[in-house]
């Protein structure tokens, strides 16, 4: 009897053992209060993912999450902060051809749009191509962005000072109209400050690319564009012709080990700022439910598909977190207490029924001892087994009275007879 019980208790610790493991873990992964305040990592001064991350500071601050922003010099800079989890980051923005490798330990909130290229010049004739470039004093970043990327594959960087090819934005754009240097390859939406101003100053030209379909063949990364004539100022005639660009597309990266309730909000300020149409695309394109770079967090794509949640649309971001930690807690603890119930439901059972077992065997032997001759000392023992087994009956649990009169009216069957025997 004791060995069947030590092996069911040895099994019972072994589930116990499990489930509490499965408990930790759950705990484990629910357990990562949600940031109050974030790092994006955006790029150079002015640009437009600069621009993109104050308008999801702006959304994030109706939940009561800080966004910090930190410009870099672009996608190379923001994927190794991304890449340091000692560096503080938790989001940055990353353009096709920008990045050299594919991190573990990053995925993607979905491509946000289209970062076209644009090839401003100063001259007094139109320059028809990239071969005019050729020769020229042209910037084109800093190393380690998608435009460098290109412009060194384009061979633009060949004769220019790198003092002068690094510039950027604004710097880039003072540099030009001094004549300092040639051209401008820069990236950026139209919104962007420095690309209304170049695209708006008569004294500067943008350069329309016949041969931007073959580059986005020969470039898998890239896409053509098409700016319509007058799209910019319609009444002055911005662009006065169409202008043929090319373009990467933009993604939003987070770490993985990022809280879920940040990513989801961070997936609706990504929806409410890229949702709408644009000039090179129709509403609802962006943001994407998939990249072909990077892995897509399921969190993010589970909003772009089903939308917020009910909890997300109706409770505050910590109420939503601590309220997702205790439902899973609950049922981490349901998963591991009904299993148990119920095993210790049949260790109970079953030794129940050893405990009546022994009792009736006791009586077994009264019983048989009762059939044989005895004298007085052996009617006492009975007697006294009798009231033994009586006492051990009494203590069987209210709920088992089924088993409790059984054995009453046995112990008082086998009284009689022995009554009638001593007699």
């Amino acid at each position: 009897m004791f060995k069947e019980i030590r092996i069911r208790l040895i099994i019972g610790f072994a589930v116990l053992l499990s489930m509490s493991l499965i408990f930790v873990l759950v705990l484990k992964r629910y357990d990562s209060t949600p940031h109050e305040k974030i790092m994006v990592t955006t790029g150079y001064k002015g640009g437009a993912n600069e621009l993109f991350g104050q308008r999801y500071k702006e959304i994030l601050s109706r939940s009561d999450v800080e966004l910090e922003i930190l410009n870099s010099s672009g996608t190379g800079e923001n994927i190794q902060r991304l890449k340091d989890p000692n560096s503080g980051f938790h989001v940055g923005f990353s353009q096709d051809g920008g990045g050299d490798e594919q991190l573990t330990n990053l995925v993607s909130l979905g491509q946000i749009g289209y970062q076209p290229y644009w090839i401003f010049y100063r001259s007094t004739h139109e320059w028809s191509d990239l071969d005019s470039l050729k020769g020229k004093r042209v910037a084109i970043g800093a190393e380690g962005t998608g435009r460098h990327k290109l412009a060194q594959s384009l061979h633009l960087d060949a004769t220019t000072p790198p003092d002068l090819s690094r510039l950027v934005g604004n710097d880039a754009t003072r540099a030009l109209k001094a004549g300092r240097i040639d051209a401008i390859l820069t990236s950026g939406t139209l919104e962007s400050s420095h690309i209304q101003e170049l695209i708006r100053d008569p004294s500067i030209r943008l350069m329309s690319l016949p041969r931007a379909e073959a580059l986005a063949k020969i470039y898998p990364q890239l896409v053509r564009l098409v700016l319509p004539a007058g799209v910019v100022d319609f009444e002055k005639k911005i662009p006065l012709k169409d202008v043929e660009l090319i373009a990467t597309t933009t993604s939003v990266l987070v770490r993985r080990d990022l809280n879920t309730q940040i990513i989801y909000i961070l997936a609706k300020a990504l929806e409410e700022v890229h949702n709408s149409a644009g000039i090179f695309h129709r509403a609802g394109t962006f943001p994407t439910q998939f990249d072909a770079r990077y892995p897509m967090s399921e969190a993010a794509r589970d909003y772009y598909k089903n939308g917020p949640s009910f909890l997300n649309k109706y409770l505050p971001l910590l109420v939503t977190s601590y309220f997702a930690r205790m439902l899973a807690v609950l049922a981490a603890i349901m998963a591991i207490t009904l299993p148990l119930f119920k095993f210790l439901k049949n260790i109970y059972s079953f030794l129940i029924e050893r405990y009546t077992d022994n009792l009736l065997k006791r009586l077994r032997v009264l019983h048989l001892a009762l059939h044989q001759p005895g004298d007085a000392i052996a009617y006492k023992s009975i007697r006294d087994e009798l009231d033994s087994i009586d006492l051990s009956t009494h203590l069987l649990p209210m709920w088992h009275t089924d088993v409790y009169f059984s054995l009453i009216g046995r112990i008082e069957n086998e009284r009689k007879i022995l009554e009638k025997n001593s007699a």
